[in-house]
């Protein structure tokens, strides 16, 4: 009788992890944002860097780090609307031991815009304006910040096909044709890209459970790259290809991400001054959702 005891014991507990595993997870943000708009607040730290080699110029790096506060104001015309300000703006560019300034993104410090997402779209920003019309010359800086080459998304953050997810499980997410800017004042860079997602493990800690989701990314850029030395303009133009890894955590139960880590390697062919060159480029960001 014990032993039968043991054995009812023991089948219970496998069974218990079998439908533990059988879980499944749908990642998208799941509210509806109030309409009076003072409910819903976010605050990012944020971490990026730059970095590449250029013959005859030499190791080229931009870093930055920033605050970002993101307070929803409600619905307009057929989109949400949120006001992003940027704080804490601190930046290191660097050629070697030549300090390159960054002034667009510098002002970005304490000088808020609005963005608007479709309410029937995708979750994507649709488009960004200055709170006060004098930062129009900010709208590359504005663009770079929020719709770069780590773009949050409203509604559907992993795509809509991150639905009845089971642990181990993966989809794939396409991006077309997305802006993003390495240096400001002048032309954009553009890139494309495919996602392999995996969800690798659910874990609980401190309260929170969190869903530990990865990603890797085949991209392609056409990129441009303006680079200021001395007042001297140089231009670099090319093409790269290379792989993105992301790894994220998602509050299950707040439906949100709450930390990211991007680390992007691209190599390519490019252009200077009628020469051509072969060079890699790094990309670093990390993101942490804080109170």
């Amino acid at each position: 009788m014990k032993i039968l005891k043991q054995k009812i014991l023991f089948v219970f507990f496998v069974s218990l992890v079998f439908c533990g595993e059988d879980e499944k997870y749908t990642f998208q943000y799941d509210f509806d944002y109030p309409e009076d708009g003072t409910e819903y607040i976010e605050r990012w730290k944020n971490e990026q860097e730059w970095s590449f080699d250029v013959p005859g110029i030499g190791y080229v790096k931009y870093v930055s780090s920033w605050t970002v506060l993101s307070q929803y104001l409600g619905q307009v015309d057929g989109f949400y609307k949120f006001k992003l300000t940027v704080t804490d703006m601190e930046t290191d560019n660097r050629i070697g031991d030549i300090n390159l300034k960054d002034y667009y993104r510098e002002a970005l410090d304490g000088n808020p815009c609005y963005i608007y997402v479709k309410i029937d779209g995708n979750g994507s920003i649709d488009h960004i304006v200055p709170v006060d019309p004098e930062d129009d010359y900010l709208q590359e800086s504005y663009e770079d910040s929020y719709m770069g080459l780590a773009p949050k998304n409203y509604r559907y953050p992993f795509g809509r096909l991150a639905q009845n997810i089971s642990t181990g499980g993966s989809w794939t997410e396409s991006d077309d044709s997305l802006k993003f800017y390495i240096s400001m004042g002048g032309p954009p860079s553009w890139w494309w890209s495919k996602a392999v997602w995996n969800l690798k493990k659910v874990k609980k800690k401190k309260g929170i459970k969190t869903a530990h989701i990865n990603a890797i990314d085949e991209i392609r850029a056409e990129m441009n790259i303006i680079i200021d030395i001395y007042d001297e303009r140089r231009v670099i133009s090319g093409n790269a290809t290379g792989k993105r890894n992301v790894k994220l955590g998602w509050d299950v139960e707040k439906t949100e991400i709450i930390f990211a880590r991007t680390n992007v390697q691209l190599q390519g062919g490019f252009e200077m001054d009628g020469e051509t060159f072969s060079s890699k480029l790094y990309y670093r960001l990390i993101s942490k959702l804080v109170k």
